[in-house]
């Protein structure tokens, strides 16, 4: 058994990881600052949200923690790599990348995290043009999102970060030929609470997965992309290609078998 604790989650990969970790019979556990979780994938998955603590309280908390367990993965906060390491030598340090925030931080900025970290890992293959690193597919819970009848409607949904517009998305679906039914969404604004996402996705036939950093196409799938593939939706991906049916490499089992191995290498 290996005694793993994940600080901070990005759209619940942590949580999926640690579920499927503690199915392999290891001790998981997962730590969240509140008020970063408008979906509610925290609660959902039963795990803990630290209410009475600040950044810097956070951090002194973390560490006090850590020292129970083999394995710190840390999600994104690039700050607590070091101090981890400075309070740690014999522990396996996980340092895991998620989204634009990688690309947003000058590599100075990184780079003690990263020297400090046992294995720097990102969650998506367009990371790795900014980071010298292993990609980890993001793992999909297909428990929660399985398969499931799907409208043949053509109603398209997207769901829009800050970096979209629909006009934008409609511009890019008309010029590669889609006539679609589009609803577009900003998601923060309109948050769909992750317990009832696939009942929100399953009423449309196709998810719009594009998604622009700085004015250009992402080229990667969102979770939100893979989450509706494990559903049975059509997915535009960054291609402007329809693909349906979630890639098993992102079964949160072979995720995890995966990570396992980079954990104890």
């Amino acid at each position: 058994m290996t005694k793993i604790i994940h600080f901070w989650d990005q759209a619940g990969v942590s949580c999926v990881l640690a579920k499927h970790q503690r199915r392999l019979g290891h001790k998981v556990e997962v730590f969240k600052r509140a008020g970063f979780d408008p979906f509610g994938i925290i609660d959902f998955y039963g795990e803990t949200t630290i209410k009475t603590l600040l950044g810097r309280g956070f951090l002194k908390f973390a560490i006090k923690k850590a020292k129970d367990f083999d394995v710190i993965h840390i999600h994104d906060l690039i700050k607590l790599v070091p101090q981890m390491r400075s309070q740690f030598n014999d522990k396996t340090i996980i340092l895991h990348y998620h989204g634009n925030f990688t690309k947003d931080i000058i590599p100075e900025n990184r780079k003690d995290a990263e020297l400090c970290a046992d294995t720097v890992l990102v969650s998506t293959p367009d990371l790795l043009k900014y980071v010298d690193a292993t990609y980890l597919e993001n793992p999909v819970d297909i428990d929660h999102f399985s398969s499931r009848e799907i409208n043949q409607n053509n109603q398209a949904v997207s769901l829009m970060t800050k970096a979209e517009t629909k006009e934008a998305v409609e511009n890019q679906l008309t010029s590669h030929g889609y006539s679609l039914n589009l609803n577009a969404i900003p998601r923060n604004l309109k948050p769909v609470p992750y317990s009832n996402m696939p009942e929100f996705l399953e009423k449309f036939e196709y998810l719009v997965d594009i998604k622009f950093y700085q004015g250009k196409v992402i080229q990667a799938f969102s979770l939100l992309g893979l989450q509706a593939l494990s559903l049975g939706l059509k997915v535009i991906n960054y291609e402007y290609k329809i693909t349906q049916g979630l890639p098993k490499e992102h079964y949160p089992e072979n995720v995890v078998k995966k990570l396992m191995k980079i954990y104890h290498q």
